[in-house]
């Protein structure tokens, strides 16, 4: 509110004073309803009506009480700073009026006394010798009396100055008192705080509500907060106040760091189902023909265009449904939950195997070159057989597999893979994420589980300083980043790695082909199944512990990936992953095959 030098006394008192009767006409009619609800509780009796719904009906009613207490509360604080405010501007009014009336006083006094003056120094200059006297003495008496209105308008100038100086303290007293806890409680707090600032603790569904549809970016901040901060605030709201912020964001809630993985599923399943009644409104959009009229106009390019719009719509499509078929559960298995989803085009997602809210042994799985939201089926197949095989080998303990597209991965072939742009996207995403279930699941066991590509997203994850894990598992690397030459630059308690015989694509021996050109031509180019790096290094195909990974996926046709079920690779990772490594069987040094040995000795010949 500004003021106006020139009226600092400026407003409509009456019309404040109305605002604030209103108010308090508000607050009691509030307090009025809080009064009829709790008899109808009171009513209520056991006697009366027994069971679950009486109970739900007496808690809800009950937050009904509460929240009309408080916004009565609200309503006289507002009323008390109208009336307040009123005032202060009345009592401005009025000295503002005498002010005015002694300004009109002196101003009329200077202009007669400037008129006698003129007439004095007239008297002054024809007055005769012996009278010259009296005429300096008229004179200087005016001049004297000039000085001292003079002086007098300078002083009501100043209080004038004073009292816009007032005016403008009046207005901002006002604002504070109707943005202040009084008046809106912890959303004074909330709406004033910055990233970092805790102002979680005592908002209600409500009070969210109203922020995050007042104050615009609130939404976005909000997704910032410290999952520490969130994961408290969440348990505390009750069921239904839940509920009510799950059906006014799910986007938001379903992807809140801290929120329970429960609530988030149930959140991110219902932006799943708007998102893919939208894409198929868009694709049928996209796949209409191109009019001749856009043709004509839209040059060489236009069929080009029209084909590049129905070609994204479609990928999109294509994510979302894979993301829905990913959710269903076979039959004697671990139940799936939505754990995160995006609208990126095409979106990302993450799909738990069993329940993160309950499990002791939290594992996130994350894939390499290829993989995307239309693979997620059977990446989160993986994830449940790595889930089967961990209760097969801790039976005691309950165990969640997130089967994790949370980045834009590179495709297969793609010169992306050779690089870390793409990984340091998606472990600044990972590392949420982790940050996350360990603000939640403190006393939870939290392991990474990567593959090829992954394993370089995970190490730039992992040596973020927020990150903490007990387990960290590379498969298949296509090598970590120049400066992660160690276990130890790591924040995982154990590191392990697996790595099957490198081949050549062409070599017909068996072996990991991928893994060794992504170490060997990029910018991410440490091994971490060398010796020098200092991981534990387990066997993935010596035919001890299981049947040998004879290639660079995860699974294969022939069972023989590194994730497929009965491999030694996988019950390796099972064992590194519940806490039992000194169970894995050790690795062996691999000798050239055949085709290597060949190559060797042609090179020696051609010396």
């Amino acid at each position: 509110m500004s003021v106006d030098p020139a009226d600092p006394g400026r407003g409509d008192v009456a019309g404040i004073l109305q605002g604030a009767a209103e108010r308090s006409r508000k607050a009691i009619t509030a307090r009025d309803a809080e009064r009829e609800v709790t008899a109808a509780i009171s009513a209520v009796t056991p006697e009366v009506w027994a069971g679950r719904a009486r109970d739900s009906f007496a808690d809800a009613a009950d937050r009904v009480a509460v929240e009309l207490r408080v916004l009565a509360e609200r309503w006289d604080a507002e009323a008390a700073a109208l009336t307040a405010y009123a005032r202060a501007v009345q009592g401005i009014k009025d000295q503002q009026r005498a002010l005015t009336a002694r300004r009109d006083v002196a101003q009329e006094d200077l202009i007669s006394l400037r008129w006698r003056q003129g007439s004095a120094k007239s008297d002054l200059q024809a007055a005769a010798q012996g009278d010259l006297g009296d005429a300096q003495a008229r004179a200087r008496a005016l001049d004297w009396s000039i000085t001292e209105v003079g002086a007098t308008l300078t002083a009501i100038q100043n209080e004038w100055d004073a009292l816009t100086q007032q005016r403008d303290r009046v207005n901002r007293e006002c604002v504070a008192a109707l943005s202040g806890t009084s008046v809106l409680g912890p959303l004074a707090l909330a709406a004033r705080a910055r990233n970092g600032d805790a102002y979680l603790r005592d908002l209600s569904a409500t009070d969210l509500l109203v922020l995050a549809r007042t104050h615009p970016g609130f939404a976005s901040r909000l997704a910032r907060t410290d999952p520490a901060e969130v994961a408290p605030w969440w348990a505390d709201l009750p069921e239904v106040e839940r509920s009510e912020l799950i059906a006014a964001f799910p986007a938001l809630i379903g992807n809140l760091e801290g929120v329970s993985y429960r609530d988030r599923d149930s959140a991110n399943r219902v932006w799943l189902k708007e998102q893919l009644a939208e894409a198929k409104a868009a694709l049928g959009v996209a796949e209409e023909p191109p009019s001749f009229w856009e043709l004509a106009t839209g040059g060489e390019g236009a069929g080009f265009r029209h084909a590049m719009s129905a070609a994204t719509a479609q990928e999109r499509l294509e994510g979302l449904e894979g993301i829905q078929r990913a959710l269903k559960t076979p039959p004697g298995t671990p139940s799936r939950y939505l754990v995160t989803l995006t609208d990126d085009s095409p979106p990302l997602a993450a799909v738990s195997v069993g329940d993160l809210d309950s499990a002791d042994v939290a594992t996130w799985a994350v894939p390499g070159m290829g993989s995307s939201a239309a693979g997620l089926p059977a990446w989160a197949n993986t994830a449940m057989k790595l889930v089967q095989a961990q209760g097969l080998v801790d039976e005691d303990h309950t165990h969640a597999v997130v089967a994790w597209v949370g980045y834009k991965a590179p495709a297969v072939g793609a010169l992306s893979v050779l690089d870390t742009n793409l990984a340091s996207a998606g472990a600044a995403t990972l590392s949420q994420a982790l940050v996350g279930f360990n603000a939640t699941r403190e006393s939870a066991m939290l392991n990474v589980a990567s593959h090829s590509y992954g394993t370089t997203t995970s190490a730039l994850a992992l040596v973020r300083p927020e990150v903490q894990v007990d387990v960290f598992v590379s498969l298949a690397s296509a090598g970590l980043p120049a400066e992660v030459d160690h276990a130890s630059d790591l924040n995982a308690n154990q590191v392990y790695a697996g790595q099957a015989q490198d081949v050549w694509a062409v070599d017909p021996a068996p072996g990991d082909q991928w893994a060794w050109v992504g170490r060997g031509f990029s910018t991410h180019p440490v091994n971490p199944a060398a010796e020098a790096f200092g991981a534990d290094v387990f066997g993935v195909d010596t035919g001890a512990g299981g049947a040998s990974v004879t290639d660079h996926g995860t699974s294969t046709e022939s069972g023989t990936g590194y994730l497929d079920p009965d491999t030694e690779s996988q019950i390796n990772v099972a064992y590194a992953t519940t806490g039992q490594g000194d169970r894995i069987t050790n690795s062996v040094d691999h000798e050239p095959t055949p085709f290597q040995r060949a190559l060797i000795e042609g090179m020696r010949g051609a010396y």
